[in-house]
């Protein structure tokens, strides 16, 4: 599950790896003797986070993408917000499937520590796919039917 999240090939494989690998550390904090205090399971939780954050940052680079078309754009910051969204979902699922068994240990970490910068990366995502959409109106706006009145190339 690792070695998906620190060298998968696109966004597909993350999301669909992040489900799988909350579900493996929800067994690993019900097994473990080790792994089942905060203390060791929120550092593994966060480099975790890390990580999702670190292949985002690698495939939405700002100084590149606003040279990219706005469909193009729009298809990897979309990606991009459903990568860091599913991680947050898969904590919250797999907290509540612990939750709703009532004989484990509570999953509650601090979620600041676990989602600050995600959520602020799937914010920033939010604003560049504005940007292409609004980029994409204007490409529309300004297209060859309006060239071709003004006679300006």
């Amino acid at each position: 599950h690792f070695k998906n999240l620190a060298h998968g090939s696109n966004f597909g494989v993350v999301i669909d790896t992040i489900p799988s690998l909350m579900n493996a550390l929800r067994m690993v904090w019900i097994i473990s003797r080790h792994y089942n205090r905060d203390e060791w399971m929120v550092p593994l939780m966060e480099r975790i986070a890390w990580e999702i954050s670190e292949h985002v940052a690698r495939v939405i680079n700002i100084r590149a993408i606003l040279r990219e078309s706005p469909e193009s754009i729009k298809l990897r910051t979309g990606e991009a917000m459903t990568t860091l969204k599913t991680w947050k979902n898969s904590y919250l699922d797999v907290r509540q499937k612990i939750e709703a068994s009532g004989r484990d240990a509570r999953w509650e970490f601090d979620r600041r520590r676990l989602f600050e910068k995600t959520d602020y990366m799937s914010a920033i995502c939010q604003d560049l796919y504005n940007i292409a959409q609004v980029m994409e109106e204007f490409y529309n706006i300004f297209g060859p039917e309006l060239k071709a009145v003004t006679g300006e190339p």
